[in-house]
C-alpha cells in the first residue's frame, strides 16, 4: 500500500524544518564493499575513526557514508541511503548478524551509538551469496565486545541529540553495555516555525536504545545477547484554509505517523585453530507502523519476524575456504486499517487522496515462511588470482517462488600493487511495503522484485599511504511493482471495470550504470583524506503506460572531498566539500478547474522527472579538541555547515488552490553546531 505522497513528504519536511527555509521564486575495500573497522590502518580503507569526524556527520559514522562513492541520502519520504541507482527500499540492514527494522532515523542519523560500533560494511552491489533479500545494497554493522576490564560511562550531547552509554564488567568472563539516546530538536523546533497554515500535533522526535551482554567461553568462543530498538514519530494539522487542504481536501484533519521496532537476539560465535568459524543467531524482530491522514487513511501494521541464521567457514586446504549457511525466517504480519485514495508509487506524481474512488477496509493476519541456503568457495586459483563462485537458493511460501541465484567474485593481481576485480550476481527481494501484496490493498499475485548486478574494477596501492580505485557497474532490475495508472489511460473501460483492475502489478523494469573513482590517503605528514567522484545514470520503465524516464534518484555527478589535519595531539581540523547534480522533478505545467467541484483544481504535470533542479554544493568544516583530566576525558567539536552559505534548491512548492504561486524550497543556510562527549 503506497501512501499519499503529499502527507508523507509534509511530515518529512517538518522533521527537517531546522535545516530548511523558503525564498521566493573487511580489511580492504574490495570491489563492492567498504569495510570500516578499528585496527592498524591500511590505505585501502576508510576507518571508523575517520568517518566519526567527517564534518557534518555529528559524530555519526554511519551517517558519514554519504561521503563514500555512489551513496546519497534520498530525502523526501525516506531517510535511508540510495546506493548506485537503487531505491532505498531495495537495501537490507543487519546488526550483529541479525536483521533490524531500520538503521536511520528521519533526520538521517543512525540508530547505533558510536561507542559500541566496531565496524560496518557497505556492499554496494554484487554482494556475496550469504546476503539475500536485497536488490540494492547491504549495510551490515557489527558492535564490539564489551570490555572486561575497562568500565566506563560516556555522555554525548549536541544540539540535535543526547545519549548516555554505560559499560561494566560482571566477572572475568562476563560484561555488558547499555546505551540510550533521545532527540532534542523537539524542544525547540517550534521556534523555527512561522507558518499559520499548520501546527504540530505531535512534535517530531525519536529515541533509540541498544545493549549487549557477552559471556566469553574461551578465547575462541562466546555467546552474546543483543537488544536494540528505535522509534520515530511526528504529527501535523493543516488549517482548513491552507494551500495543502485547498489543493487536496483529503489532507483535512492533518497527518501523523509513528514507526517503532524492537529486536532481541542471541549470537553464538566459535573459531577454530585452522581459521574456520561458525556464527549462529536466533532473533525476534517486532515492528509497529501507525499512519493516518484525516479520515482517509488509518493504518496499523504490526510485523513480527523470528529468524534463525547460521554461517560456517571451513579451511579445506591452502587453496580452498568453503563458506556455507542457511537462514529461516517466519514473518507474521497483522494489519488493520482503512485506505481511501488511489494506488500510488514512485512511478507517478499525480497522486492525491481526493482522487481516490474507492474505500478499502481490511483486517487480517498473514504468516510467511522464508528459506535461504548459500554456498561459496573462496578459491586461491594461483598466488595472484582469487575466485569466489557461489550460489544461493531461496523459497518463500507466500509468492510460491524459488530462486536459484549464481554469484561470482574475482580478484587478479596482474602486477605489484595492481589488481583487476570483477563480480556478478542475481538477487531478489520481497518489498517491505507489504501492503501492496495483500489482496485487499494491492494484489495477492504480485511476485518478488529481481535484479542482476555486474561490476568491473581496477585498483592500485600507489605507495604505503595512497590507494586508488576505478570501478564500473551495471544493474538490471525487473518485476518492479507499479501502481494502476489513472482512469484516463483506460478510455475503453467503465469506472466499474477500471476498479476491478489490480491496484499493483509487476510491470516495471529498470537499469542503472555508473563509473566511480575513489582515492584514499592514510594519516601521514599529519593529514589524511579521500576523494570520491561518481558518474551514474538510472532509469525506469512503466510497461503499463510505456513511459521511459529517469529515476527519482538519478544524480549523474556526486563528488566528495574529505580531508583532516592533525594540528597537534589534542587539536584536529577537518573539511568536507560535496557537489551533486540536482534532484529530478516533474514540472507542473498548469491547473484546470475540476468539473465536479469548482473550488478544486487538478494539476497538469509534464513528463515524469523531466526537469532537474540546479546542482547543489556546500563546504563544511569541523574542529575537534581533546581534553585529558585525571579521571575522565572530554572531546569537544565545533562544526560550521555550508560555510559559504550556498542556498541549495531542494524543490518547489505551489501556493493557492490553483497552484498559481511558485516558491523555491532551499536547504539550510550557514549553520554552526557543536557537541560534547565526556568519558568517565
Amino acid at each position: 500500500m503506497s501512501f499519499n505522497k503529499t502527507a508523507i513528504l509534509t511530515l518529512s519536511l517538518v522533521i527537517s524544518l531546522p535545516s530548511l527555509a523558503q525564498e521566493d521564486s573487511g580489511e580492504v575495500m574490495e570491489l563492492d564493499s567498504i569495510k570500516v573497522q578499528h585496527k592498524e590502518e591500511s590505505a585501502t580503507e576508510v576507518t571508523l575513526d575517520k568517518l566519526l569526524k567527517v564534518p557534518g556527520s555529528g559524530n555519526d559514522p554511519l551517517q558519514a557514508i554519504a561521503s563514500l562513492p555512489g551513496v546519497t541520502f534520498a530525502g523526501g519520504d525516506t531517510a535511508a541511503p540510495a546506493v548506485r541507482g537503487s531505491s532505498p527500499a531495495d537495501n537490507r540492514y543487519l546488526i550483529d548478524f541479525m536483521p533490524v527494522g531500520y538503521i536511520f532515523h528521519l533526520d538521517s542519523s543512525s540508530i547505533l551509538n558510536d561507542n559500541s560500533l566496531k565496524d560496518f560494511m557497505l556492499d554496494s552491489a554484487a554482494f556475496s551469496a550469504q546476503y539475500h533479500d536485497a536488490t540494492g545494497a547491504v549495510i551490515a554493522a557489527n558492535t564490539r565486545s564489551p570490555y572486561l576490564a575497562q568500565p566506563q560511562t560516556v555522555i554525548d550531547l549536541s544540539l540535535l541529540k543526547a545519549s548516555v552509554f554505560v559499560e561494566r564488567q560482571i566477572d572475568e568472563k562476563q560484561a555488558f553495555y547499555l546505551s540510550a539516546r533521545q532527540s532534542l530538536f523537539q524542544y525547540y523546533i517550534e521556534n523555527f516555525l512561522d507558518d499559520e497554515e499548520f501546527k504540530l500535533t505531535t512534535v517530531p522526535e525519536y529515541y533509540d536504545y541498544q545493549g549487549k551482554y557477552q559471556y566469553t567461553i574461551s578465547d575462541q568462543e562466546s555467546i552474546s545477547v543483543n537488544i536494540i530498538g528505535a522509534q520515530d514519530k511526528a504529527g501535523i494539522l493543516f488549517d482548513e484554509d491552507s494551500d495543502e487542504v485547498k489543493q487536496d481536501p483529503g489532507l483535512s484533519g492533518g497527518a501523523k505517523f509513528s514507526s517503532y521496532f524492537d529486536s532481541q537476539g542471541i549470537v553464538w560465535e566459535k573459531y577454530d585453530d585452522e581459521g574456520g568459524s561458525r556464527v549462529s543467531s536466533f532473533s525476534r524482530l517486532s515492528q509497529v507502523f501507525d499512519f493516518s491522514v484525516g479520515s482517509n487513511i488509518d493504518l496499523d501494521i504490526v510485523t513480527t519476524d523470528y529468524s534463525l541464521r547460521n554461517q560456517w567457514s571451513s579451511i579445506i586446504n591452502p587453496q580452498h575456504e568453503l563458506l556455507w549457511g542457511f537462514d529461516y525466517t517466519l514473518k507474521n504480519i497483522a494489519f488493520d486499517g482503512v485506505f481511501k485514495g488511489p494506488p500510488c508509487d514512485e512511478f507517478r506524481v499525480d497522486c492525491r487522496l481526493v482522487d481516490g474512488t474507492e474505500t478499502i477496509t481490511a483486517k487480517d493476519t498473514l504468516n510467511i515462511n522464508n528459506y535461504d541456503v548459500n554456498l561459496a568457495d573462496n578459491w586461491a586459483v594461483t598466488h595472484f588470482w582469487t575466485l569466489t563462485p557461489g550460489i544461493a537458493i531461496a523459497h518463500d511460501d507466500y509468492t510460491q517462488q524459488t530462486f536459484i541465484e549464481p554469484k561470482i567474485q574475482s580478484r587478479y593481481e596482474f602486477a605489484d600493487d595492481w589488481a583487476f576485480t570483477s563480480a556478478y550476481g542475481d538477487y531478489h527481494k520481497l518489498p517491505d511495503d507489504f501492503g501492496s501484496y495483500t489482496k485487499e490493498f494491492g494484489n495477492r499475485d504480485l511476485k518478488q522484485t529481481e535484479a542482476t548486478h555486474y561490476e568491473l574494477g581496477i585498483e592500485n596501492q600507489f605507495d604505503e599511504s595512497w590507494f586508488w580505485r576505478i570501478e564500473t557497474y551495471y544493474k538490471a532490475m525487473s518485476e518492479l511493482v507499479v501502481s494502476r495508472p489513472s482512469y484516463d489511460n483506460y478510455p475503453s473501460l467503465t469506472p466499474e471495470q477500471y476498479e476491478e483492475l489490480p491496484r499493483y502489478t509487476n510491470d516495471g523494469d529498470g537499469e542503472a550504470w555508473g563509473l566511480e573513482f575513489f582515492a584514499n590517503k592514510t594519516l601521514s605528514d599529519k593529514w589524511y583524506g579521500w576523494l570520491s567522484v561518481a558518474y551514474s545514470e538510472t532509469k525506469r520503465k512503466n510497461n503499463l503506460t510505456g513511459e521511459n524516464f529517469k529515476y527519482n534518484y538519478d544524480q549523474p555527478w556526486i563528488v566528495n572531498l574529505v580531508s583532516s589535519y592533525q594540528i597537534n595531539p589534542v587539536w584536529q581540523l577537518g573539511v568536507k566539500w560535496r557537489y551533486q547534480s540536482g534532484q529530478l522533478i516533474t514540472p507542473l505545467l498548469s491547473a484546470n478547474q475540476n468539473a465536479d467541484n469548482p473550488e478544486l483544481y487538478d494539476p497538469v504535470y509534464g513528463e515524469l522527472n523531466s526537469e532537474r533542479l540546479p546542482a547543489s554544493h556546500s563546504l563544511d568544516i569541523r574542529a575537534d579538541r581533546t581534553f585529558h583530566y585525571a579521571s575522565w576525558d572530554m572531546d569537544l567539536y565545533v562544526e560550521v555547515l555550508n560555510v559559504y552559505n550556498h542556498r541549495n534548491v531542494t524543490g518547489y512548492s505551489y501556493s493557492e488552490a490553483d497552484y498559481s504561486e511558485k516558491e523555491k524550497e532551499v536547504g539550510l543556510p550557514m549553520m554552526p553546531s557543536f557537541g560534547i562527549k565526556a568519558k568517565f
